[in-house]
């Protein structure tokens, strides 16, 4: 995927009038993603230049969550001078990585996990069936493209295939779950609550354990004991976890973030 996005021309291309073009305060790796504001109304777009398969899979995965009622953006898929974006309206509130940057107190921060929880839940509720054939429907192929994409296809392939080994699992752990639950990728509203999850490009069919391993990765940064989190979800599933196999993917995922970033710097300053 190019690294050089027409967005002016994108947003011209579905939107009337004059509008405003910003990027977002949490930026991603490959600063893909824009915000627009018509001068005539109040109302604020996502545009994230994709490839169009998973583009494609993300308007489903969405549509998906929302029917379960998790909150997930309605997305559009638009072409435009050769790229492909998704649209959406943005979703109201700040991102708990903001908010906790803010001050956001402890046992708040444990309130917002529980309804990450009651979402994983229903997550696991999801006929994952329907979308085995789509491209990208897996959670190690999108790992491979959006890697490749950020570093190079060799290291893409290698972090894919890496994923592809913590998802080993029995076919009744499968399912469709967002890998990315990180407090970048939650929106809070004012009150507090989950108002929506962001980035459909994580949500994949995955094994269970893999995907609880992914979100309790942060949760362990920000408070430590994933045993915690581990019992709490047993309580209210009535479902069993794997705790060791959470454990070792949460330590294997924090250090390969670590790995990552550093990789990351290292180009800009080669730039």
């Amino acid at each position: 995927m190019s690294k050089k996005f027409h967005v002016s021309d994108a947003v011209r291309s579905v939107q009337i009038g004059e509008c405003i073009i910003r990027t977002p305060k949490i930026r991603g790796s490959l600063d893909s993603v824009f915000i627009s504001k018509s001068q005539s109304s109040r109302i604020e777009y996502v545009y994230k230049f994709n490839h169009a398969a998973l583009a494609l899979k993300n308007a489903v995965v969405a549509r998906m969550l929302n029917d379960h009622g998790i909150p997930a953006p309605e997305i559009n898929i638009h072409l435009n001078s050769g790229q492909c974006f998704e649209q959406y309206k943005i979703i109201p509130g700040r991102t708990l990585y903001e908010c906790i940057g803010d001050g956001m107190t402890s046992s708040d921060i444990d309130s917002v996990y529980a309804e990450i929880l009651a979402m994983f839940y229903k997550m696991s509720m999801i006929n994952w069936r329907s979308i085995d054939s789509m491209k990208y429907s897996k959670t190690h192929h999108v790992a491979k493209i959006n890697i490749s994409d950020v570093n190079n296809p060799f290291v893409g392939n290698l972090f894919s295939r890496v994923v592809q080994l913590m998802n080993i699992g029995t076919e009744s752990n499968r399912g469709l779950y967002h890998c990315g639950m990180t407090p970048k990728n939650i929106i809070i509203d004012p009150d507090g609550h989950i108002a929506g999850l962001v980035d459909m490009d994580e949500v994949a069919i995955a094994d269970k354990n893999y995907a609880f391993g992914m979100m309790a990765a942060k949760y362990y940064q920000l408070r430590g004991q994933i045993d915690n989190l581990i019992n709490e979800y047993e309580l209210i599933s009535g479902q069993t976890l794997n705790a060791p196999k959470i454990r070792s993917i949460s330590t294997v995922t924090n250090f390969g973030k670590y790995i990552m970033w550093h990789m990351a710097n290292w180009r800009k300053k080669t730039k």
